[in-house]
This record gives structure tokens, sequence and C-alpha cells, in this order.
């Protein structure tokens, strides 16, 4: 009897991981339920409490849970309504309610069948919290508190680029656990949580 509570608790805990934040402008695929004009179907009350990414030995590798079916949006597969203008700097904006320590990235695929080979890194042009480089945007606290916990990111796209269906990819990876000799608060080379979300966009 205790081996089979033990792997429903195990399974529960693989199924539900929090994920720290996610993507709020845009929205993420996994939050739709956050914005009651935008079409979902349940189950997917709460999604985005839903990690679908983890961190092993530093490599990202997908999830995979059978308890939620893919997300079917009413409009060919993406969702409508959030079109960028002909700008080459958008403004995005994360939730970070349980972060740990770390950096976010963006990337950007704009083609609609997404690859992982498609992803390029989004420079970033300005955020409400520290750079490191061109790329990460730097979460340096723990458990934040507003008005920390929603980070403010002005990217700049490729020139050029037009797309019918891309998509925006959010990364964070925290510096949690810490113990490595390098750790610091916006990096650490040791294997960490890692989160990801992403968002269908169009690029007119």
């Amino acid at each position: 009897m205790k081996p089979v509570v033990i792997a429903v608790i195990l399974s529960l805990a693989v199924g539900f991981v929090e994920p720290h934040g996610y993507l709020m402008t845009p929205l993420a695929r996994t939050s739709i339920h956050l914005d009651p004009n935008l079409p979902y179907n349940p189950p997917y009350w709460y999604d985005n409490k839903i990690s679908n990414i983890v961190s092993v030995e530093g490599v990202e590798k997908p999830l995979v849970t059978t308890t939620l079916p893919k997300v079917v949006f009413t409009t060919k597969g993406f969702l409508p309504g959030i079109i960028l203008p002909d700008l080459v700097v958008i403004e995005i904006k994360a939730g970070l309610d349980n972060a740990h320590f770390g950096h976010f990235q963006m990337e950007l695929c704009a083609q609609e069948q997404e690859t992982d080979n498609c992803f390029n890194l989004l420079p970033v042009v300005s955020a409400s919290q520290p750079l490191r480089g061109e790329y990460q945007v730097c979460i340096p606290f723990d458990n934040p508190a507003p008005p920390n916990d929603i980070v403010t990111v002005r990217l700049q796209l490729p020139a050029g680029v037009r797309c019918s269906r891309c998509t925006l990819r959010w990364t964070y990876r925290t510096s949690y656990p810490n113990g490595a000799s390098d750790w610091d608060e916006c990096y650490t080379s040791a294997p960490a949580q890692t989160f990801r979300n992403c968002v269908d966009i169009s690029i007119n």
C-alpha cells in the first residue's frame, strides 16, 4: 500500500511544478485563462501554475504530462488579437511571484512551425531590473513582493521580420540551488531550476 501512495504523490509533484513566473504581456499560452476575452477550454484553469520545462543536470528537457491535453485555439492554432505593430522595439512584462534569483531571456521563432533550432535571442534595449550582457535580464531577489514581482522589458525585433504566426519564448533560469563557486544573484554554472513558456504572436 505504501509504494502506491508514494507513486501517486510523486506523480502529482511532477504534474504540478510551480514555474515561479510567466509571460504576462503578451499573455503566455499556459495563462490564457487569466484573460476572460481569450478562448480556452477546461481544464485549463491555473495552467500558468504548471511548468513545461525542467532542468536536468543543466540541460533543459521538456516535462511531458499526460494529465493535460494540448491547448487547441479557435483561430488556426494561435491566439487571435495579439498583433504587434510595425515597430523595431516591443515591450513585454513578466510576472515573477516565486522567483529565486537568476535571469530570463527572450527568443523569437519567426516561422509558423516552431522548432528548437528556429529560436533566436532578442537583444534587450532596457529593463526594470539589471541587465547582464545583451540578452539577460537579472532577477536579483528571492520570492519578490510588489512591485518587484513584475519585470518590464523592451526588446529589439530583428529588422524586416514579418509573420502571421510566430512564437516568443521566455526562459527563466534561476540561481537555485546555490552553492557553486561562481554563484551570484544573476547566474550560477551549477544545474539550476529552469522554466519556460511561449506566446503566439503576429508581426505585421
